[in-house]
């Protein structure tokens, strides 16, 4: 997609906030619709499928630390991941990416705001 910036990160930390699974090392891979991370464990390279853009609540650029740029993803499904990219640049690609392919994932709301069943809804009571 012309809105993904950055197609892989990595040396990427991922860390989920609500499971006690410990944090593991890969590559962060961005497509139209996924996220993606592949372990850097020789045996397995197992995928993680992490979220659909629509799926994803919010996402939160925190401040750079010494292990690297941490950028925070709450999902609909109430998932908090955290992912620790070595480069502020490239956590810098990643959240723009995720910005434009959530913003493309989202249904669009007319400019009056309303959806349009409920204005037909309260145009019927006269509203």
């Amino acid at each position: 997609a012309d809105h993904v910036r950055s197609f892989s990160v990595e040396n990427v930390r991922l860390t989920d906030l609500i499971s006690s699974r410990k944090a593991t090392l890969g590559t962060l891979y961005l497509t139209a619709t996924h996220v993606i991370f592949v372990e850097n464990v020789l045996e397995t390279c197992k995928e993680t499928w992490i979220v659909l853009h629509s799926q994803i609540s919010s996402i939160e650029k925190q401040a750079t630390t010494a292990t690297g740029c941490p950028l925070l993803i709450r999902c609909k499904n109430f998932q908090i991941i955290q992912l620790i990219i070595p480069q502020e640049r490239d956590c810098h690609d990643v959240y723009i990416s995720l910005i434009s392919l959530i913003c493309l994932a989202r249904p669009a709301i007319p400019s009056n705001g309303l959806v349009p069943a409920l204005r037909e809804y309260r145009n019927s009571r006269g509203e």
